[in-house]
């Protein structure tokens, strides 16, 4: 196999494995945004034209038994797929009898006795070749991984659409597919690859900025170093760990690069949103100078060693959410991201100081989400923490000294009569949510916690009720009502997707026993005040005491104060 123009067939020839290397992403591609374009483009391509796959960067690394070992380090994803929907077609071909395939067909696109054409060295190895290529039956808790999960969607799909086609087209695109023209670049040394891999594309897609450093951090490697490879080979190891994480939590690499920038390089303020190019300047100002050449070596295995770390404490931070019960109320309140460098920084360096930070983040942020505020103080945040001073006290300050009026602002909505229009939905749900768990903190029971606020299952979802429905059976509502009672939180309770949509729009004197024997305390408490739910008047009168006792609530517990 060399550099240059080959097919698909070819590739696939003599006695060769392609591999995933461990530093490579996990398959990452999706039904809308790639899988449906690489189906349609060779179902519709012309059988008087050749289609060409794309391009790929292949690095010969040794050998298994008979087999050369082709590592792929660029094009892994469209590799991939073509075998998952390769095998697809292959088993549709020999369904229908067609004598394109047999099962040397299998052995030289997808197994080889035991030996499989195509494996990688990250955890979902077993899993392609059971699950994907063998076809293995599999349930939804045996899947561990995003990436997983995404495999066998392409297999899915590839089947599902297969299916609609008669022989004469699957035949057509098995020529198409297979007789395709690709764009090989062949090395036989790693760091001769990391230039090409950079100014490679995938059919036009520009790398993303973590494989764009990858390949610069071990391109420059080799350009001041003597014995290149093992200095590649740990950059490697450090990305590998990088995508490891990114993949168990489903981490935007883009965002972790941006917060690792802002916290931890100590970079100009024009550079904090642009950590590429940053490291990229830095480093090649080192490069390019014969005298600061031992200084760029030893720039690029702290770079690769600090960027790990940050995806680390990054990681660990989504654990201690699940236990730490201030962590936790950031996330519900929602406005994480432009503190995530600041809570990056003290998580590393003084992590005793986090509980005080995220009660300062927290009280602000609580009142800027009643308001709206689009500020975040990220501008005085951050310099502060390029010129490593207080941020803690920083964010201390923007409730104690009342910046953009922003006490008196939370005090004003909270005073609001529509709190369920006027406020953001996920404010309200978090008042209601702080409030059950008051109730139940009183009465010794467990709290809710992250985990139910934020749970994917539909019936389980927390929602808002309205006591007297909005438009509530045998109830005739004035204009006021409307206009002061019926979206006020004082009409609020906290409810689960399930039970609220079995409640619809009955009357609250219906809903009653409904909400006496609810697994809510705030609920159980609903009848606790005589109301006549057939009245407007004493429904009025009901809300708006319930009113009362909930803004004294939201006063004392969230500390509002002028």
């Amino acid at each position: 196999m060399q550099t240059g123009k080959s097919t698909i067939k070819d590739i696939f020839g003599d006695t060769r494995i392609f591999n995933i290397p461990v530093y490579q992403r996990a398959y990452s591609w999706e039904v809308e945004e790639n899988l449906k374009d690489f189906l349609s483009d060779i179902v519709n391509q012309h059988e008087d034209r050749s289609y060409f796959l794309g391009s790929f960067l292949f690095h010969i690394n040794g050998n298994k038994n008979e087999f050369s070992i082709v590592d792929i380090v660029d094009g892994q994803q469209r590799l991939t797929t073509f075998i998952i929907f390769i095998n697809a077609l292959i088993e549709k071909l020999i369904s229908n009898s067609s004598s394109l395939v047999s099962s040397r067909t299998i052995r030289k696109f997808i197994k080889d006795e035991e030996f499989y054409k195509l494996q990688t060295d990250n955890e979902d190895s077993v899993f392609l070749h059971s699950v994907i290529l063998d076809d293995q039956k599999v349930s939804i808790i045996d899947i561990k991984t995003n990436s997983q999960r995404l495999l066998l969607e392409a297999k899915n799909y590839f089947n599902t659409e297969l299916d609609k086609l008669d022989i004469v087209n699957l035949e057509k695109i098995y020529n198409t597919a297979t007789n395709a023209d690709v764009l090989l670049y062949v090395v036989d040394q790693i760091n001769t690859a990391t230039q090409i891999f950079e100014l490679l594309n995938d059919r036009g897609r520009k790398l993303t900025d973590l494989e764009s450093i990858k390949s610069f951090l071990m391109y420059n490697a080799g350009l001041v170093s003597q014995n290149p490879d093992q200095i590649i080979r740990n950059i490697q190891l450090e990305f590998a760990e990088i995508y490891r994480l990114a993949e168990e939590y489903e981490i935007s690499d883009r965002d972790v690069l941006r917060y690792h920038n802002i916290a931890f390089e100590n970079c100009p303020a024009d550079f904090q949103e642009k950590p590429k190019e940053y490291i990229k300047l830095k480093i090649a100002k080192l490069v390019n100078n014969p005298e600061t050449k031992s200084e760029a070596l030893k720039e690029i295995r702290s770079y690769a060693t600090r960027l790990k770390n940050s995806f680390k404490i990054y990681s660990s931070i989504q654990d201690e959410k699940q236990i730490n019960r201030n962590l936790a109320q950031l996330f519900m309140i929602g406005r994480v991201a432009p503190f995530y460098p600041v809570l990056m920084k003290i998580y590393r360096d003084k992590k005793e100081d986090l509980d005080r930070l995220l009660q300062a983040i927290n009280q602000f942020t609580f009142r800027a989400s009643l308001v709206g505020l689009r500020s975040n103080g990220e501008s005085y945040l951050y310099t502060r923490l390029r010129r490593n001073e207080d941020v803690i006290g920083l964010v201390q300050d923007f409730t104690q000294s009342n910046w953009w009026n922003i006490n008196s602002r939370a005090l004003e909505a909270v005073h609001y009569e529509n709190h369920y229009e006027w406020l953001s939905k996920n404010s309200v749900r978090y008042v209601l949510f702080s409030y059950e768990n008051k109730l139940r903190h009183a009465k010794g029971f467990p709290q809710l916690t992250l985990k139910e606020y934020f749970t994917t299952r539909e019936r389980e979802k927390l929602s808002i009720e309205h006591i007297s429905a909005q438009r509530a059976k045998n109830v005739k509502y004035d204009d006021e009502f409307h206009e002061s009672y019926k979206h006020n939180i004082g009409n609020l309770v906290i409810d689960y997707a399930a039970s609220n949509s079995s409640k619809g729009n009955k009357n609250t004197a219906d809903k009653l026993e409904a909400f006496k024997l609810a697994p809510l305390m705030s609920q159980n408490e609903i009848d606790g005040v005589p109301c006549d739910w057939g009245n407007v008047e004493s429904i009025k009168s009901y809300i708006k005491q319930r009113e009362e006792m909930m803004k004294d609530f939201v006063l004392t517990h969230f500390q509002l104060s002028i």
